[in-house]
């Protein structure tokens, strides 16, 4: 019997004694269980709460987690600071709030796997962050983060709490990850700290026992906990590691889906002890070593309770199962009416929450709460019906509950019906809030503020085979505000060449409201702009109408950030139009590499260039039509075809092509990619007003069809660059200068080499995502890199002899 299996029996005190004896003569049967049922009486023999605390979406400890909840039935809890929106995205053209709505689906959709509850903080992923100093300065200061951690812990009140994460080294999000869980170790526990979060329902002051770091690359010796991730479920038939690598691969839009953890562990995961509590004696064998739960005075009134729970186990026959669960239920209820501590109190709604788990599984209930309108808005009133089926037990005399957030109200619109023995129904009217929290857009409604998630449940009081037993449902739904318009592009560019073309945006106006609706759509903008309104008219609910609108800036406008705001008499959203100079040369035509992403293209259209996208079979033929070939970033990892005719394109290049390579990866590069060697590194720019020197001012790059200068590299955003290359041959030359704080210059960023007739240009600076704002300065950059075989003819001539 290992460490933590040990820890387990010492958590419930000598009365649980013969439940964790029993663990090894029962394991096998799990395997002839189903999965769920299997889990249910699992987590009714274990009390302890873990939490893994991470920065990022694929950032937890997955191994771990799963081999809590799966082998020993800990309650585990994942919660995230972001949700990951500052990344690259590999499957897509989403990235900031977009992103994030994947990624928080993702990250859901893992929990499910690793049986662990998600949570996130919210705070902004700006991308990489090299020190602590800077992610603290842009997430509100140290103290905003401790708040929003010691509310997560103090509403879900782990027993331990783990984290991947140091204080010392790595991402900075992952530094203050570390940093603020070391000090929300103590300051949970301390009335004094946030003294308003403990005014909210079910928000107590916590103390937490163990706090553990992640013993990464270290030898056994040096870890206080080994925790044996490399053994298999037996209900599953997996490792948990295993079990931790499908859930891994949900991480889709971070490349995740080809990852395999396998290749990163010997099975194990090393724990260090950071902090424990002195109440508890200093055993590091596990997680729970020391921790004994029921030593709590204010446990004694769940003892009698607790022991009613041991007698549930394999085995037992079902009417004796329904018996003991609708016996502890009902004392359960009776339990929250009195006076109980907070570590009491958790562990009753736990109990709740499994008993009527277990008795699911074991009669095959399946409970449905549906309304008939499932995306809501402030004040409608809405049907809704309570559906319960039992496939193994009678059921009867359903008696509903709800708890509500302040404000809802329900109604019932008929009494309980029921189909046969097994199937029993209820219809009620829901009043929705005037309070109600927006989970639409989901764009926006992801990062509302922790304290504004409301529960809504409904608890099915009812008969199991004569027995009275409980289940309790949420509902799914979203609620909506009455409108919203979504207009497009956000972020416009207009060119002072072509002012009299306006600028073309589209609007989609929807309606979430129970009825139809009409208006106009008009345009907020500064003096001297000009706009048509447009008429919309939407007949139902969860209807749309679209239409497109012209904006003008004035001829004598100002090059400059505008921000518009299009609106109806409902909702609204804003835009920002930029308005720059820039020169085009119209004889280009590109051909494009594209990845994952659109902005290339996008550009091109902005800027009336002929551009195509390139194919398998458009690489494999003459590549000689076009000026210049731009290669998208991240290509050389999606793109086989590429690889595959990688050969050809330097050809292309050797006869007079004119090749732009965007950032790749590290790991997707191959020297032999380039006419000349050079290794791409993990080294970056992470700073976006990190400043930029030009090393070549003479240079057409930096001069022609646009004159750059200082002003080019202003209003950057998330960083300045990424995967700097090293060992770069003297062929080269180098353009730019960049580096972060107290860090040497990075010089590679942006290379340029004559190679037989053509050029090969490869930049590491992160333009599209400068592009996709219309930054005027990557635009005119952009042109020059696309018009080079136009201008290179003057760098050659210096050349000569």
């Amino acid at each position: 019997m290992n460490a933590f299996k040990k820890s387990c029996i010492r958590l419930r005190s000598s009365l649980l004694l013969f439940v964790a004896a029993a663990f090894g003569v029962l394991s096998p049967i799990f395997a002839q269980e189903s999965a769920d049922l299997r889990q249910a009486f699992l987590d009714l023999t274990n009390d302890g709460v873990v939490m893994n605390v991470s920065a990022h979406p694929d950032d937890e400890d997955g191994a771990t987690l799963a081999y809590c909840r799966m082998k020993f039935g800990v309650k585990t809890y994942s919660i995230l600071f972001t949700r990951g929106e500052g990344g690259q995205n590999e499957t897509g053209p989403e990235l900031y709030e977009e992103l994030g709505v994947l990624r928080t689906a993702e990250t859901q959709a893992a929990g499910k796997i690793l049986g662990a509850e998600v949570h996130f903080l919210n705070f902004q992923d700006f991308g990489y962050s090299k020190t602590a100093t800077e992610t603290f300065r842009k997430w509100g200061g140290s103290l905003e983060a401790l708040r929003r951690l010691v509310f997560a812990i103090r509403k879900y009140k782990p027993d331990i709490i783990f984290t991947n994460h140091n204080t010392v080294d790595g991402h900075g999000h992952h530094q203050v990850a570390a940093i603020t869980t070391i000090a929300a170790f103590d300051a949970a526990a301390d009335s004094t700290m946030f003294p308003e979060q403990l005014l909210l329902p079910n928000i107590h002051t916590w103390r937490t026992r163990k706090l553990f770091f992640r013993n990464f690359g270290r030898v056994d010796q040096t870890a206080d906990v080994v925790n044996q991730i490399g053994e298999s479920n037996p209900a599953l038939n997996l490792t948990y590691l295993d079990i931790a690598t499908k859930a891994l691969n949900q991480h889709k839009t971070q490349g995740m889906d080809r990852a395999d953890l396998r290749r990163f562990t010997r099975g194990l995961s090393l724990y260090r002890l950071m902090r424990s509590n002195s109440i508890y004696e200093r055993d590091t064998t596990s997680f729970f070593g020391g921790v004994n739960l029921w030593n709590d005075p204010s446990l004694t009134p769940l003892k009698e309770l607790r022991r009613q729970l041991t007698s549930l186990h394999f085995g037992i026959p079902q009417d004796s199962l329904i018996d003991i669960s609708a016996t502890a239920l009902a004392q359960i209820e009776r339990l929250k009416s009195t006076p109980l501590s907070s570590s009491a109190q958790r562990m009753i709604l736990r109990w709740q929450e499994e008993v009527e788990q277990l008795l699911s599984a074991s009669c095959g209930i399946t409970a449905e709460w549906r309304f008939a309108d499932n995306v809501i808005v402030p004040t409608q009133k809405v049907a809704s019906t309570f559906d319960l089926k039992s496939a193994d037990c009678t059921i009867s005399g359903l008696r509903c509950e709800f708890s509500l957030p302040q404000g809802w109200a329900t109604n019932q619109l008929s009494p309980a019906r029921a189909s046969g023995k097994r199937e029993l129904s209820q219809q009620f009217e829901v009043f929705v809030g005037d309070n109600a929290t927006r989970t639409i857009p989901k764009a926006v409604a992801i990062y509302n503020p922790l304290e504004s998630e409301q529960e809504i449940n409904l608890s099915a009081k009812f008969l199991m085979n004569g027995k009275s037993v409980s289940v309790t449902v949420h509902p799914a739904f979203d609620v909506a505000p009455y409108q919203t318009i979504n207009v497009a592009p956000k972020a416009a560019g207009v060119f002072l060449s072509s002012l009299n073309e306006g600028k073309k945006f589209s609007f989609v106006v929807r309606n979430y409201a129970p009825r139809k609706t009409a208006g106009r759509v008009v345009v907020l903008m500064p003096p001297g702009w000009t706009a048509e309104s447009a008429a919309f008219a939407i007949a139902h609910e969860d209807s749309s109408a679209s239409g497109t609108m012209f904006v003008r800036p004035p001829k004598d406008v100002r090059p400059g950030e505008y921000k518009l705001r299009f609106k109806t008499d409902l909702a609204w959203d804003d835009v920002i139009v930029r308005v720059f100079d820039i020169a085009i040369d119209k004889n280009i035509h590109m051909g494009i590499v594209r990845s994952y992403d659109n902005t290339l293209e996008s550009a091109a259209q902005e800027l009336g260039l002929q551009y195509k996208l390139l194919e398998a079979k458009d690489l494999a033929a003459d590549l000689s039509s076009h000026t210049t070939i731009v290669v998208d970033i991240r290509a050389y990892l999606v793109r086989d075809d590429l690889k595959q005719n990688n050969s050809r394109l330097l050809d292309y290049v050797r006869k007079g092509g004119n090749l732009v390579v965007m950032y790749q990866k590290d790991q997707d590069w191959k020297p032999e990619y380039a006419p000349y060697p050079m290794r791409v590194t993990r080294k970056r720019v992470s700073v976006e007003e990190a400043p930029i020197a030009i090393l070549k001012p003479g240079h057409p790059l930096m001069n022609h069809p646009n004159k750059l200068s200082d002003e080019d590299w202003q209003g950057w955003i998330q960083e300045r660059g990424v995967y700097f290359p090293d060992d770069v041959s003297p062929e080269y030359t180098r353009l730019l200068s960049s580096n972060d704080p107290d860090e040497p210059p990075l010089t590679t960023g942006y290379l340029v080499a004559d190679a037989g007739d053509g050029t090969y240009i490869y930049t590491s600076y992160v333009w599209y995502r400068q592009l996709k704002e219309f930054n005027s300065g990557a635009y005119r950059a952009f042109v020059n890199m696309i018009s080079y075989p136009n201008h290179r003819k003057e760098i050659r001539s210096e050349k000569k002899p």
